[in-house]
């Protein structure tokens, strides 16, 4: 397995060459979302010339004319969007399999397979699916966010979301930002603890205060907790900065765990395409790719303490 370090690739390296041999598709698909963005703006343009044309110019002629021009934006948008899209589908399954991961865009399996308790409820979408072993160990992870929907939409969550299957029997345990499940004046909190006990608070590796959740409230803790949730809140100091854990849950079978990040992981191409930008894309992407292996190096290390305590 490689390791959790993912070197930037130069003009020697395999990815490298796979990257530039990838070039002429991804300048192909450029073009076509280019033809396609000028298409829309193009006949929406047409579309209100022709209505402002016409000899009744009122206030309804001007208004169909302003929207003529929003749908032609809008399918610019959506026509830029599906671009970029394509050509990461084109250029992240090489660079997962660099470093031992599988990718593929389309993450509602794994959105639909997640703990209720451990994300706000809300809208949710994911995409960006990685997936890969660190030795007889499996992780998957994928970019998740989470909004209220309707008219004045915002967002609950946006962040990735990982999922580790436990080789060793862990102690069951539900962690969460303070704010966040610290009910309201007029609500509730984002998380629900309904049915849990807070066991005690601890402070995370960014100085965010978490609590520590359990299903029993009488019995003495499993001597593993302290330790894996450690592990758990202290995970942004390996991360680095722009990651912080937003909640993690485990039922003694897998954990799950959720980080906040302050950017869009895996963005690769463009409409306009060079080299250059290609490759700093491509460094971005190698990078954002050790997350995955790094979160489950950390929760190995936990897991050997949980054995080893049990």
């Amino acid at each position: 397995m490689a390791d959790t370090k993912t070197a930037s690739p130069d003009t020697s390296t395999d990815v490298a060459l796979a990257v530039r041999n990838l070039l002429p598709q991804l300048r192909g698909q450029a073009r076509t979302g280019v033809g396609l963005m000028g298409g829309a703006l193009g006949a929406s343009l047409a579309i209100a010339v022709l209505i402002l044309s016409s000899d009744n110019r009122d206030a309804e002629t001007w208004k169909f004319a302003i929207i003529a021009v929003g749908v032609g934006v809008v399918l610019a948008i959506v026509a830029r969007n599906w671009t970029v899209r394509s050509q990461e589908s084109l250029v992240m399954p090489v660079l997962a399999n660099a470093v031992g991961l599988s990718y593929q865009k389309d993450a509602k399996a794994f959105l639909r397979a997640l703990p209720a308790r451990l994300l706000p409820k809300g809208i949710k979408t994911g995409e960006d699916l990685v997936s890969g072993g660190l030795g007889a160990h499996q992780v998957q992870m994928a970019e998740v966010k989470v909004e209220t929907g309707g008219k004045n939409s915002r967002t609950l969550f946006a962040g990735l979301v990982a999922r580790f299957p436990n080789r060793t029997a862990m102690p069951a345990f539900f962690v969460a930002r303070e704010d966040k499940t610290r009910p309201g004046i007029f609500f509730g909190g984002d998380l629900s603890t309904d049915g849990l006990y807070q066991q005690n608070t601890v402070t995370g590796g960014g100085g965010a205060r978490y609590g520590v959740w359990t299903s029993w409230s009488t019995h003495e803790e499993p001597p593993a907790l302290a330790a894996v949730v450690q592990a758990v809140t202290r995970i942004e100091d390996q991360l680095g900065r722009g990651t912080q854990l937003y909640a993690a849950t485990s039922n003694g079978e897998e954990t799950h765990v959720a980080l906040t990040h302050s950017r869009n992981l895996f963005r690769v191409g463009g409409m306009f395409p060079n080299e250059s930008d290609l490759f700093e894309d491509v460094r971005a992407a190698m990078q954002d790719l050790s997350v995955p292996l790094t979160l489950a190096k950390a929760l190995i290390d936990a897991e050997e303490i949980a054995r080893t305590k049990a």
